[in-house]
């Protein structure tokens, strides 16, 4: 059968071939022409929607380095509160606070709920919402009546209030105790750094980490009861709860950008949510999942983090994104208008799904490539001759 066909190809006169395969190539190039025109699957091309979040931070930024509780060089004086541990001493006579412990003269109690603690001789005392050196003022003048020239000291062995929960895609996530001069920055380190991930797996920070933080000063909170913070904020109840500092983590952690490292208060929330994942299909060189992260979060970076899109793929993709409870929306882009800067990329979200389709026109001439290279690497290993 190959001889046959190897006698007919021979009887076909040279032009012949080369008319054939003329008439072959123009053909796949006028199929490209005929699908240059063609958008995606019947739909109107959608520009990428504008990102409101960007702008509204960058606003804020001023905003933020005005307020003075957010540029303290130093923590406020620590406000005694429940979970805190205490140890109370009288120098020199270390009997009036009971059986001499391990250290000589130190008396421990842990605060509760309960705004007072009982203590040998005077009985009950208010600690709530006061400072270490307060509660020795108080006790001074509480002890003058059963001891000469009374010397307490009071020191927080363990602080409750005092700490911070670093949250998110850090390394160590967890609560921390809070030292005086800490910064954003400090406390990210002291929770392992962020975890960038990449493209063989693991969770990657989204664009903005939020810090969440007390409106209410500690103080107030620790000592006073919930009817007199509302008589003090005037009822509003909404006061009570904690704003929502909102810091863009390419701006602050890859452009280095300082202004954002603002000064960290007790009982502070960091949270460093996950950018996420999406899907891309269809013709890539290699269809799969990507990790989105502060610097991978548009169309064109995704697609080109798999590889990019293979000849045969159309101009225009789809994304395809879910809301909870929502049907699923379609936006329609031009890659190639996007990856030249005349469209704006298009920013993507935690489930988008990128759907990459076929061209007919360069899928033809897709294959007319694959073939032409198969057969160059056929004909140079056939012609290779080490010796």
């Amino acid at each position: 059968m190959d001889g046959d066909f190897s006698s007919l190809l021979q009887t076909i006169p040279p032009t012949r071939i080369a008319m054939i395969c003329k008439n072959f190539l123009l053909l796949a190039f006028l199929a490209i022409l005929v699908g240059c025109g063609a958008r995606g699957p019947n739909s109107p091309f959608v520009p990428p929607p504008f990102d409101p979040e960007k702008e509204s931070v960058e606003a804020r930024l001023q905003e933020l380095l005005a307020d003075p509780t957010s540029q303290y060089t130093t923590i406020e004086e620590y406000h005694i509160g429940p979970g805190d541990e205490l140890a109370i001493s009288l120098l020199g006579r270390p009997d009036i606070l009971g059986e001499r412990l391990e250290d000589g003269q130190r008396f421990r109690i842990t605060v509760t709920d309960s705004p007072t603690v009982t203590l040998p001789y005077i009985g009950a005392i208010r600690v709530h919402g006061k400072t270490a050196t307060q509660l020795e003022k108080e006790l001074t003048i509480a002890f003058a009546d059963f001891v000469r020239n009374p010397v307490p000291l009071v020191t927080v062995e363990k602080s409750f209030q005092n700490r911070i929960a670093v949250l998110g895609t850090v390394r160590s996530p967890g609560r921390f105790n809070l030292e005086t001069g800490d910064t954003l920055l400090e406390v990210i380190f002291r929770a392992g750094g962020l975890t960038f991930g990449g493209r063989t797996g693991g969770l990657a920070p989204g664009r903005y980490l939020k810090v969440y933080r007390h409106k209410v000063p500690t103080a107030d909170r620790v000592s006073l009861s919930l009817e007199e913070l509302l008589e003090k904020l005037d009822g509003d109840v909404e006061k009570l709860g904690r704003q929502e500092i909102i810091i863009p983590i390419e701006d602050f952690i890859n452009a280095g950008e300082l202004a954002w490292n603002i000064q960290m208060m007790p009982g502070d929330i960091v949270y460093i949510p996950p950018a996420g994942t999406v899907f891309v299909h269809g013709r890539v060189e290699e269809p799969g999942v990507v990790f989105l992260g502060p610097s991978l979060r548009t169309v064109t970076q995704a697609i080109a983090e798999r590889g990019g899109n293979r000849i045969g793929a159309e101009s225009v993709v789809e994304v395809v994104r879910t809301a909870p409870g929502e049907d699923p929306e379609s936006f329609y882009l031009n890659m190639r208008r996007m990856q030249l800067r005349k469209d704006q990329d298009f920013l993507l979200r935690d489930g988008d799904e990128i759907f990459v389709y076929t061209h007919f026109g360069r899928a033809v001439l897709e294959f007319i490539n694959a073939i032409f290279q198969t057969s160059i690497r056929a004909g140079a290993s056939a012609t290779y001759n080490p010796q």
